[in-house]
């Protein structure tokens, strides 16, 4: 054996040879346990219209609480804002909907990239502004300057409870102990 031969011993070999029989068994249990940990979650089929009579509409046709993030294609933040609250969705009131307002996208222009966006793969129902931003978030929440995310937390029937940034643990907490 030279110095320039990286190879194993072949004693080395035959005994590692055995391993490689069971390496097609670890790839399908590895397979089969990610399927299993990762939750069933069907993500938006359209970009629907958000515009100035659409956030009436979407109170008005609550059945289950929901949560609403307005986010933006540039924002930082609310990819992992919207993973979070995916989780603690799942966690505190599975039957309720995420839904996000995309506030820097018209619907009809780039749908198949912002469906394709993994970081709106989690949504239940996914929006796009159309109008004039500054006056469908003003129809909205009067004292929303744009920034992103903003949340709001909804019950049918209630004023919503509106969070600037990442939501916090009490916010959570306060939304999901209503039913």
């Amino acid at each position: 054996m030279s110095c320039l031969d990286l190879r194993p011993p072949g004693r080395l070999l035959r005994l590692l040879r055995p391993l490689r029989l069971f390496r097609p068994v670890r790839v399908l249990c590895a397979l089969w346990a990610t399927a299993a940990l990762l939750p069933a979650h069907a993500a938006p089929r359209a970009v629907e219209v958000f515009d100035r009579p659409a956030w009436g509409a979407l109170q008005a046709g609550l059945t289950a609480p929901a949560i609403v993030v307005f986010t933006a294609t540039y924002c930082a933040h609310c990819p992992a804002v919207m993973a979070q609250l995916a989780q603690d969705k799942r966690r505190l009131q599975p039957s309720a909907q995420l839904i996000a307002v995309v506030m820097d996208a018209v619907p009809g222009d780039d749908d198949a990239r912002l469906l394709r966006d993994p970081h709106h793969r989690p949504v239940d129902r996914l929006f796009a502004f159309q109008g004039q931003a500054a006056a469908l978030r003003h129809a909205v929440d009067p004292s929303w300057r744009g920034i992103t995310p903003y949340v709001a937390f909804l019950h049918p029937g209630e004023a919503p409870r509106w969070v600037t940034g990442p939501p916090k643990a009490p916010d959570l907490a306060a939304w999901a102990r209503k039913r």
